[in-house]
């Protein structure tokens, strides 16, 4: 078996140029022309099978990115933003996108987003098809990174914003908000209004989001000498049908409950409407509050108790961020944002 060898000194040259691995360098590594690895990644059919192993191989030690935009605009200078989301339902999203689009297209840039699923081959997929545009630059909501993904973002050298969850451990810039410091007053709150066996309901969320909800939740708990033992995690998504399913089980399981914290607008909502069905009133019997606390909350009847994030200010933020980045003016790395408790009529008794 052939041992593929790097030239450590190209390497090294191409990161101070660009930061980007490009096909000479793949078809350096292999021995072969750079026609013949372009033939190999668009007709692989057409390429003997244990030479494009070897392509192949050399593609995944490199971390080479096709780059789909520059086999039509190869003088062009990309315009294009990319934006990558778990969901399109993700919570906050929307918000986001909105404010984050109106910023951008004040400087002629564009934006496309694309859906990463959750983790593994999938979100490999999806992050190589994203960078093989070639964007100016790009943006994750709530995304966790698995390894191979992160090296293709750093592979790419282009700016990268991460939004969501509060990173401080990220390679990137990240703009976002604290989930430990928000349950932590929502659980305040609950304590002050008199409600004592409080549960938490945590659905699909990325990992940073869910360990600083579980920190703030425990170390919330244990501060007013209550048990924080009522916690249900599920990797449904967070909808409203998935509050009305799973709501019923929670009160079998915990029937002394009488205050329920979800970590979505769309779960709460889902289990006030499970209380209507099921003749619990609320917030008499079972009060409910959520995180995030967007028009849904307000609008939801008995109108939700939440702590509200901003997401509009985050997705405006990035926006202006990402133009000092392509402008060589280089940000603070981490910027949060507060938190707001709204107390609605949901928790009142």
């Amino acid at each position: 078996m052939q041992t593929l060898q790097t030239d450590d000194g190209a390497r090294e040259k191409r990161r101070k140029n660009t930061g980007k691995i490009t096909l000479a360098e793949v078809a350096k590594l292999v021995g072969v022309s750079t026609m013949t690895v372009s033939r190999a990644l668009r007709m692989p059919e057409k390429v003997n099978p244990e030479l494009r192993t070897r392509i192949e191989a050399a593609v995944s030690e490199l971390g080479y990115v096709p780059n789909l935009q520059a086999r039509n605009l190869a003088s062009a200078d990309s315009s294009l933003v990319m934006g990558v989301v778990p969901t399109f339902s993700s919570p906050g999203f929307l918000a986001v996108s909105e404010t984050l689009q109106t910023v951008l297209s004040t400087q002629g840039f564009s934006m496309m987003f694309i859906e990463s699923g959750q983790g593994g081959q999938s979100e490999e997929k999806a992050f190589a098809q994203m960078l093989a545009y070639n964007p100016a630059a790009i943006v994750q909501f709530n995304i966790d990174n698995i390894s191979s993904c992160s090296q293709m973002l750093i592979n790419t050298g282009v700016p990268v914003v991460e939004i969501g969850a509060i990173n401080r451990d990220a390679s990137w810039v990240s703009i976002g908000v604290d989930y430990a410091a928000a349950i932590k007053k929502l659980v305040t709150s609950l304590a002050k209004s008199g409600y004592k066996n409080i549960g938490l309901l945590c659905t699909a969320s990325n990992n940073i989001m869910f360990r600083q909800v579980l920190s703030g939740w425990n170390s919330a708990m244990l501060s007013i000498n209550h048990s924080p033992h009522r916690v249900v995690t599920s990797h449904l998504p967070p909808g409203i049908t998935t509050g009305l399913n799973l709501l019923g089980d929670i009160r079998i399981t915990w029937p002394e409950l009488d205050a329920l914290i979800c970590t979505s607008d769309e779960i709460a909502c889902g289990c006030i409407m499970a209380c209507h069905g099921a003749g619990v009133k609320v917030p008499d019997t079972l009060a409910v509050a959520s995180l995030s606390g967007g028009t849904l909350a307000a609008v939801c009847s008995p109108a939700l108790t939440a702590v509200e994030f901003p997401w509009s200010e985050a997705g405006t933020l990035a926006g202006q961020t990402l133009l000092d980045l392509l402008a060589g003016n280089p940000p603070e790395k981490t910027i949060e944002l507060p938190s707001t408790l709204q107390l609605r009529a949901s928790t009142k008794r």
